[in-house]
């Protein structure tokens, strides 16, 4: 081999080289960013679920009767309201 064709040669091993390692760079900041990605996403299906078990909580059939108890307990300590004074109707 001459030396061009070796110079040639090792131009191109370093040229590839150099291509291998940009290109697993590039993986890892993807898989970092991927990882980054699911964390967040398995923090909001958390959030979900947190959120999905409070609305069951508040449409429980037992606690919306127990809380409408309590309320109309606490409005029969009060006196009723006067009742509006009645319109009378003209006749035609």
């Amino acid at each position: 081999m001459t030396l061009f064709r070796m110079m040639i040669v090792l131009a191109g091993g370093l040229v590839l080289l150099l291509a291998v390692v940009i290109v697993r760079a590039e993986t890892t900041r993807l898989h970092y960013e991927v990882a980054r990605c699911e964390r967040s996403a398995d923090e909001l299906r958390q959030q979900l679920v947190e959120a999905e078990l409070e609305l069951a909580r508040l449409r429980n059939p037992t606690r919306i009767k127990q809380r409408m108890e309590q309320a109309v307990g606490h409005f029969a300590d009060e006196p009723p309201p006067p009742a509006p004074p009645k319109k009378k109707r003209a006749g035609r």
